[in-house]
């Protein structure tokens, strides 16, 4: 039988080289791990601080654009306004006018008509005075305030008509025509066919 003694000879330096090589690689990994880890927070750190900086600057560049959309759209909004205010002021002074072109109108229709009810009453039977004779015409007082309200709202022409009977003391046949010319402008001014 064979028995087998191991005998040592001494520190192994194989085995002693070979657990401070292992725990030196085991300390190197952890450290290439650590320094890897420590990069990688550092670059995740550099991606976020860029990320943040871009961020802020797209914030900062979408702030402006949308401060010069509002300003743009303020522009445009005053713009619109002060056109609106303009067309308003516009259609207001055109009604405005329309609406004092109807009353002139309107207030010389009744006057042509009264005018010419009088010359016709005056003329087809002229009021006498206290001695029996036919008055003038610029004595009749109902002629004499249309003479002067005719002075103020009527046409040149038409007024200038009613003063010729009114101070010329033309003759009958005259103030007939007078009369039917006083019609006949007045008809064609108002652009009507009866007065």
């Amino acid at each position: 039988m064979l028995t087998v003694v191991a005998v040592s000879a001494g520190p192994d330096w194989a085995s002693a080289t070979t657990a401070i090589g292992t725990v030196a690689v085991a300390v190197v990994a952890v450290g290439v791990a650590l320094f890897t880890e420590w990069r990688a927070g550092q670059r995740l750190r550099q991606d976020r601080k860029r990320s943040d900086d871009v961020l802020g600057e797209e914030r900062a560049l979408h702030a402006e654009e949308i401060a010069e959309e509002r300003a743009l759209a303020d522009k445009r909004l005053a713009e619109q306004l002060a056109h609106s205010d303009a067309e308003l002021a516009e259609e207001f002074a055109n009604l405005t006018a329309q609406l004092w072109k109807d009353r002139i109108w309107h207030r010389r229709v009744d006057l042509y008509a009264r005018i010419s009810l009088a010359l016709r009453r005056y003329i087809e039977k002229p009021p006498t005075g206290l001695d029996g004779k036919p008055m003038l015409a610029a004595d009749v007082l109902e002629l004499a305030n249309l003479a002067s309200e005719a002075t103020m709202l009527a046409s040149e022409s038409l007024a200038d008509l009613l003063n010729e009977l009114m101070y010329d003391f033309p003759e009958d046949d005259r103030q007939l025509v007078i009369r039917g010319e006083f019609q006949d402008a007045a008809r064609a001014e108002l652009e009507v066919d009866r007065i």
